[in-house]
């Protein structure tokens, strides 16, 4: 099969030429007859051309997953992927792998929206499923951390006390997400979520958790540093880190729909939306109790803030 060459091809043309001067107000942009990867290949080139952010929409799980790939194939960047939550609030811990990447990128778009980041590259692959789950409050969820820094003083048991009540486990040496030791002065802490691992959204991936070694002289921070599991060794000074929490946001009014979070210019992309709609829907009907989760209409509502484009390998329907 010869290359599509997308600057030259008439329909793609109008399609940029469209979605670059509509607005929300337009409604979507209806794109039918795809076929295989040329969903994400088009999106990754909407994304490149018009220098803003999309948000991909996918009607599965496995869906998002895959689109991810091809739009990272297709564009030669980095694609975050917003997972879906299959587990309860009651049941977070610091060692949710799910919970806290969902809250190192909803905490990334609002530290990019805070410091006016440029956002023109990120692109972001999910599951309607997970946009039917709330996510905690940024704001909360900071307000609620435990923050460190260099020369602070804070005895070295309130830190130990926080990261109990937290969920963290004591052990000997850390070693996954959600455990810390405590030795005299010394106190290692492995947290899934911090301030610094929730940056570079839209220019690299979401930093990776990594421990962190606090070194306390009394009740003085005397240093922070980074630990390397391999040898168990600090490395890398730090001036402050801010360790979050990643349950105890269950209440409704520390929750936040998603699509609230995304930057004003995002393109949200459906990838066959009639079939999104349809699982939406099946998903919500199938949990025993539904509340504080967003059903399709008000997911749906929310969107019709964006620039939308809808592409459907078939004629869709209206929502």
């Amino acid at each position: 099969m010869a290359a599509v060459d997308l600057d030259k091809d008439t329909v793609v043309c109008e399609i940029i030429s469209r979605l670059s001067h509509c607005s929300a107000d337009d409604g979507p942009i209806k794109v039918d007859g795809t076929w295989g990867s040329f969903a994400p290949m088009l999106s990754a080139h909407i994304c490149r051309k018009l220098k803003r952010p999309v948000l991909y929409v996918c009607g599965h799980i496995d869906a998002a997953d895959n689109a991810a790939d091809d739009l990272g194939v297709f564009s030669g960047k980095p694609v975050e992927i917003f997972p879906v939550w299959e587990g309860g609030q009651e049941h977070a811990d610091p060692a949710d792998e799910v919970g806290s990447h969902r809250m190192r990128i909803a905490m990334g778009l609002a530290h990019a929206a805070r410091d006016r980041d440029d956002l023109s590259e990120l692109m972001i692959s999910t599951s309607v499923q997970a946009l039917n789950q709330p996510i905690p409050r940024p704001q909360f969820v900071e307000q609620g951390g435990l923050a460190l820094s260099v020369n602070e003083t804070m005895e070295p048991e309130l830190v130990v006390e926080w990261l109990y009540d937290n969920g963290f486990e004591r052990v000997d040496s850390v070693d996954v997400p959600g455990q810390f030791a405590h030795r005299g002065g010394i106190v290692d802490i492995f947290a899934s979520v911090t301030t610094d691992t929730a940056g570079g959204l839209g220019k690299s991936f979401l930093r990776e958790p990594e421990p962190v070694r606090v070194e306390f002289f009394g009740d003085t921070i005397e240093s922070i540093r980074r630990i390397d599991l391999d040898t168990q060794r600090s490395k890398g000074r730090i001036d402050s880190i801010s360790i979050v929490a990643v349950g105890g946001h269950e209440k409704l009014d520390q929750c936040e729909n998603f699509l609230n979070l995304l930057p004003a210019d995002t393109i949200v992309i459906l990838d066959e939306p009639t079939e999104i709609a349809e699982v939406s829907r099946t998903f919500l009907d199938r949990i025993d109790d539904p509340a504080g989760l967003y059903p399709w209409e008000v997911v749906y509502k929310a969107m019709g803030r964006f620039t939308q484009l809808e592409i459907s390998r078939f004629g869709g329907t209206d929502e």
